[in-house]
Formats: structure tokens, C-alpha cells, sequence
């Protein structure tokens, strides 16, 4: 209770010392007919961007995993998102939902980013406790910046030199769009036993489902 309240304060806050700002929403079946409301609201607002982050099933997120969009409703979400995404002046990012590219692709919407999953590609997280992952929600362990440099992790580490081969398996493999999209890592690592290179299956696409138009 009071969190919409002291979240308009902030950026409010915010715009009066002209700081730049951006809004990330996180997508559930309850509030998926307004995200693209959201970007409308959020260019009102005077926000840079809107991130909207896509349901992984790790960590806190496999509790409300039943809650996320199935991957028919997905697709159709992220075709709605890439239109709203030429209608407003702000940046617009699906995040934890590479398949975006593509649909952008088959949609003809111009985006700046090209790639997807970025995970151990040109992304990687350290954790406080020095852990170095691919990404956030990966529980593959790169290594540790307490015992080694990050430069020599981020260089040699086998996890890192095993997801820049690309060499994906399943429908991810096959896919046409593997280079732009390359499907999240995280969530082919969680649905096929902890590998990290299996097709994502949360992609209608793959399914011969893509909704596309």
C-alpha cells in the first residue's frame, strides 16, 4: 500500500532536479493488458524508457511462475509492445524476452538493439559476494573476483566460452533468427536440466505458434 504514491513522489523528485529517469515494469497475467498503457504513461511522464521484464523462473520467480504469460500470450504481448514501440518518443525494451528481436524483425519495427540474450556475450553480472554469472537469473558460476581478476574471468572462463560458441541445440539451433535473438539462456538452462545451450521453449516461434503480423 502507498507504493504508486511514493513512486510518482520519486519521479516527481526527479524531474524537478532534472535527472533522467526510466520505468520498468515487470509483466504477470494480471496487468498484461496494461503495459503498453504503461509506455504511453511513461512518455507522458517525461521518462527516458520503458523496460518491460519478462517472468524467469529462478530464484524468487519460480513462486510466481503460474502467474506468468503462457508463451502463446507472450508472443502476442511482445507483438503489441513492438507496435506501441513506434508510437511513442521514448525508448521501449523487452528485457528477459530475446524473442523480441525477431518479432521486430517480422513486424519491420526499427529497434537499436540487435541481439537478444546478451548473457556471457557482452553481459555478465558480479554479485556482492564476487560471484561472476552470465546473467542474473543463470546459476552457472563464471567465477570469483575475490581469487581471480575480472578480466581473466570475463577472457577464460569455460561457461563464457561455451555461450559464445552459439552452438544451440533443439529449435533455438535451427532457428533462422538465432544470431539476432539467440533465446534466453536462463530459461533453457531451467526448463532442460541445466543446459545452458538447449532450445528456449518459451517461444511461440519455435512452436510453429508465432503470431507475428
Amino acid at each position: 500500500p502507498g507504493a504508486f504514491d511514493r513512486t510518482m513522489a520519486g519521479i516527481e523528485a526527479c524531474r524537478r532536479a532534472g535527472l533522467p529517469f526510466q520505468i520498468h515494469t515487470t509483466v504477470l497475467q494480471w496487468n498484461r493488458d496494461e503495459v503498453c498503457e504503461i509506455t504511453r504513461e511513461a512518455e507522458r511522464l517525461g521518462a527516458r524508457a520503458h523496460y518491460i521484464f519478462f517472468l524467469i523462473p529462478v530464484g524468487r520467480g519460480v513462486n510466481v511462475q503460474p502467474e506468468a504469460l503462457d508463451v502463446v500470450a507472450n508472443e502476442d504481448l511482445l507483438c503489441q509492445i513492438m507496435h506501441t514501440s513506434t508510437e511513442v518518443s521514448i525508448e521501449v525494451k523487452p528485457t528477459c524476452a530475446p524473442q523480441f528481436t525477431r518479432v521486430a524483425k517480422q513486424l519491420g519495427v526499427e529497434t537499436r538493439f540487435s541481439r537478444g540474450c546478451l548473457a556471457g556475450l557482452t553481459y555478465c553480472v558480479v554479485g556482492s559476494e564476487g560471484i561472476v554469472r552470465p546473467c542474473a537469473y543463470m546459476v552457472d558460476e563464471a567465477g570469483d573476483v575475490r581469487e581471480q581478476p575480472f578480466d581473466e574471468i570475463w577472457a577464460s572462463s569455460p561457461i563464457f566460452k561455451r555461450l559464445r560458441t552459439r552452438a544451440y541445440s533443439g529449435a533455438c539451433g535451427s532457428c533462422e533468427f538465432a544470431e539476432g535473438c539467440g533465446g534466453c539462456r536462463a530459461r533453457a538452462a531451467y526448463y532442460h536440466q541445466g543446459d545452458v545451450m538447449a532450445q528456449d521453449d518459451y517461444c511461440a516461434h519455435g512452436m510453429g505458434l508465432a503470431c507475428a503480423s
